[in-house]
């Protein structure tokens, strides 16, 4: 495929955009959020990492993958639809829980929803668009991600700060629900480019997978930058409500501008530029994550050191870029590794990957790391004193400081996950040119 885009790619763009856009806003909400119902139901980091990261990524995780073996059979317009619909009611739900059980059991519900979109777009974007788009194509609906994460800090923090945490929840899971019946109305499934062919066993995929270097070093290289990229996310706010002294509307507002703007505009440059790459040496799909990884490693370290709320988002705005300018690269590359009835599940195990390690277990370390050091910080017995009751105890000055200081050390701390990335994306620029079929 060449030249400009059809009417139909661009509304296939567009949708697909949004859907993605509401996708991440229902998952980051809880970060938006967190802080307001940590105090509401006097919670922890770690109970806020559990509920906020793995209780999200355990079911997204392990339904990712019989949910993308359905992609390679069935209708994917009518799943993305389906589970449009569904992680969107779970996340209305959200705020009716009275408990952190029953939150906890809707963000699984969350989990389950989303874990059906992404391997089913990915296969949809490689069978309708030539390889030589593939990472722009897709770098443009993954703009909907920090769009999303925009949205949801923005209007989610006014709406906390006004009406309460609960209406939030109500307010972002509602669009959801429409845009599923407008896919399934409007938009036609992709013929695949293997019609007539019989998509191979789970086993078999797994074995192809195996015996590819650059698939696997890819996948934890993403999982390790998602270790650090998540937690971030999920704990930026509550940092600068703490650190800062932010309202949730004021720090909803610093996320967007220094986060999620950052985000979008890694995401187009680095999929322009790694199409434009690409084209000459395969190589460069490890290379250039590797290279800006060692230029965003130390200055997000330095963001998050500083005491001034104006040089961190100045520096996390460029390290934030760095951070996120080829992970939607990265998951169109995966694709060119396998057959095209293996493209949903070679997605969905990728997924799986960077889910886990970084949603799933990068949020529970970053809260575990940060209650320790917090307790460490504290003259006392934290846990007794700090988050034994609700209200004037989880705000009184001392027990303030010391949860701004932990979680500000444990975010730091984690930032070192980003070596591991780096060495697997130079691996992996290795394997590339032997893997890549021409």
């Amino acid at each position: 495929m060449s030249g400009a885009f059809s009417t139909r790619d661009r509304w296939f763009i567009l949708i697909l955009g949004l859907i993605y856009m509401f996708n991440f806003i229902d998952r980051t909400i809880i970060s938006v959020l967190g802080e307001a119902i940590r105090k509401d139901l006097a919670l922890s980091d770690l109970q806020l990492g559990l509920m906020g990261g793995l209780a999200f990524s355990f079911f997204y995780a392990a339904l990712g993958i019989p949910l993308a073996r359905l992609a390679e059979r069935h209708n994917r317009i009518r799943i993305i639809a389906a589970v449009t619909a569904l992680w969107s009611l779970m996340t209305m739900l959200c705020g009716a829980a009275g408990s952190f059980v029953q939150l906890l059991l809707c963000r699984m519900g969350v989990g389950v929803g989303e874990a059906g979109f992404t391997p089913a777009l990915v296969s949809m974007i490689s069978d309708r668009f030539a390889p030589g788009r593939r990472a722009f194509v897709f770098s443009v609906i993954a703009v909907g991600v920090p769009l999303g994460g925009a949205i949801a800090a923005v209007a989610g923090g006014a709406i906390a700060q006004t009406f309460g945490w609960r209406l939030a929840f109500a307010v972002v899971g509602l669009p959801g629900l429409l845009l599923a019946l407008l896919l399934y109305l409007t938009v036609p499934e992709p013929p695949r480019d293997s019609a007539g062919h019989v998509a191979p066993s789970f086993g078999a995929v797994l074995r192809r997978l195996g015996r590819s270097p650059a698939f696997l070093h890819l996948t934890f290289g993403s999982g390790m930058v998602g270790l650090v990229g998540f937690g971030l996310n999920l704990f930026l706010i509550p940092l600068l409500v703490r650190r800062h002294g932010m309202d949730l509307s004021q720090a909803g507002l610093a996320f967007a501008l220094s986060f999620s703007l950052a985000t979008a505009l890694g995401t187009l440059v680095g999929g322009h530029l790694a199409d434009r790459l690409g084209r000459r040496d395969l190589r460069w799909y490890g290379w250039a994550p590797a290279l800006l990884l060692c230029l965003g490693l130390p200055l997000y370290a330095a963001a998050i050191y500083q005491d001034d709320w104006r040089l961190l988002m100045g520096l996390l705005f460029l390290a934030t870029a760095c951070l996120y300018a080829f992970l939607p690269t990265i998951m169109t590359v995966t694709q060119t590794l396998v057959e095209p009835r293996m493209r949903a599940s070679a997605a969905a195990i990728h997924s799986f990957g960077q889910t886990v390690m970084g949603l799933g277990l990068g949020s529970v370390l970053l809260g575990y790391l940060s209650d320790r050091l917090a307790a460490a910080a504290f003259a006392g017995n934290y846990a007794e004193t700090c988050l034994g009751m609700k209200g004037h105890v989880l705000l009184s000055p001392a027990c303030h400081e010391a949860s701004a200081v932990g979680l500000q050390r444990a975010m730091i701390a984690i930032a070192a996950f980003l070596l591991l990335s780096i060495a697997s994306y130079l691996a992996a620029a290795r394997s590339l040119p032997r893997e890549v079929a021409r």
